[in-house]
């Protein structure tokens, strides 16, 4: 009787754990398996010390958990980034191999870490389930991280072919005519590497892994004031996002960006917009394309609920439904959109017939099947770049057995 007086109706995670003598991580697994009741308030949860002894005498608790020394005192560690748990507002589930009892954080959750180290499905097993996922509709989303590097690299191009066929604009502010005779000596060209290697524990990078996975790319233009110019320098910006963390782990990421993402992007670019006095043209891709409360954010949910911003308009491009999205109902918006405008379908074929000649560099035929898999383009487009290459001469359409069609090389 002494020992349970110095525990109360309702035990917290710890005091539970030295009730029965087991470990948190037994306790943990127990809650998320249903066997043990519990509620959570504030990020902790509760346990009913009444609900612990009617199990045990129905002896429904059983299984091995038994405490370890400085079990109770020493501070819980994710199980897959080895983050220290301080708080059970910190952890969001247990190691779903079975048996394990090793806590995954929430932030590993919310990148789609459900194992730890120990248990981590490698890359060609996720990326199976993965697939198999999305062909049974479970998932809606699936991009791999080698086409979200051929995305953003295409994506760069294509907005620098853009720009170089533009000779005079109007300067956003005031309305002046701005001529550009050579885009290029204004160009400015980066990539988030350094984010990258943050994320991989890296201090180097090899240049053949480099081409297999996103980096953010961008692309910018600083055009300076002129001598009887009333406005200010113009800058034209193109940045692509991919979700770094889940790409780089899984090898592919199966969601879109969010809003809150796109709101921290948004107020770091206004405040170096303000401090510069740059009035700035911002395009944002996505590789994996926004969701929608990032897309009501920019072009506004109800009139007057756009993202505003004196010294920046701003435009989202969606690259899984290729869409450019911003407030229509803003004329300078609206003014300015065909400078970012997509790929007329035309062009759109000659880029996949670029990119399949190259790739049949390596091989002497490629299927649609796996075209579809490796590449970011949707099967008509295909199906039109293969019609256009085989009538070049060069190359054949082909139906291959349990493959479906193909092109050859003659």
């Amino acid at each position: 009787m002494a020992d349970e007086k110095r525990f109360s109706d309702l035990l917290k995670i710890p005091e539970a754990a030295q009730y029965l003598n087991v470990t948190r991580r037994w306790i943990y697994r127990r809650i998320w398996s249903g066997d043990l009741p519990a509620s959570k308030v504030g990020g902790l949860y509760f346990i009913r010390r009444q609900d612990i002894d009617s199990l045990l005498e129905q002896g429904k608790l059983g299984g091995t958990g038994k405490l370890e020394p400085e079990a109770l005192q020493s501070v819980l560690k994710c199980g897959h980034c080895f983050r220290l748990l301080e708080s059970d507002a910190l952890i969001g589930e247990v190691c779903q191999a079975e048996n394990c009892e090793q806590l995954i954080c929430t932030q590993c959750v919310a990148d789609g870490n459900h194992f730890c180290v120990e248990h981590e499905p490698n890359k060609e097993q996720l990326w199976e389930q993965a697939l198999e996922d999305f062909r049974q509709g479970r998932i809606q989303l699936l991009v791999k991280a080698s086409q979200a590097r051929l995305r953003e690299v295409n994506f760069i191009q294509r907005f620098q072919t853009r720009l170089s066929s533009i000779g005079t604009m109007q300067h956003p502010l005031t309305e002046e005519l701005l001529t550009v005779s050579n885009w290029d000596a204004f160009l400015e060209q980066g990539d988030e590497q350094a984010e990258v290697m943050r994320l991989m524990n890296k201090v180097m990078l090899e240049a053949d892994w480099l081409a297999k996975v996103p980096l953010n790319a961008w692309a910018r233009y600083d055009l300076p004031a002129g001598k009887k110019q009333r406005g200010g320098p113009v800058a034209v910006l193109a940045r692509t996002y991919s979700p770094l963390a889940e790409m780089l782990q899984k090898g592919f990421a199966t969601r879109a960006l969010l809003a809150e993402e796109l709101t921290t992007r948004l107020l770091g670019l206004g405040e170096e917009a303000q401090r510069s006095q740059t009035m700035t043209l911002v395009l944002l891709a996505s590789t994996t394309g926004w969701d929608q409360a990032a897309r009501d954010l920019v072009q506004g949910k109800e009139a007057g609920t756009a993202f505003a911003h004196r010294w920046m308009l701003v435009y989202l491009y969606d690259m899984e439904s290729r869409q450019i999205i911003y407030n229509r109902q803003d004329s300078r918006l609206r003014g300015f959109a065909e400078m970012f405008t997509p790929l007329l379908p035309s062009e759109e074929v000659d880029e996949v017939v670029a990119v399949l000649e190259k790739e049949m560099g390596f091989y002497d035929s490629l299927t649609m099947q796996h075209v579809l898999e490796v590449f970011p383009y949707s099967e008509s487009t295909i199906k039109k770049a293969f019609e256009q290459m085989a009538s070049g001469g060069h190359y054949a359409l082909t139906e291959i057995p349990n493959l479906g069609l193909a092109i050859v090389r003659i």
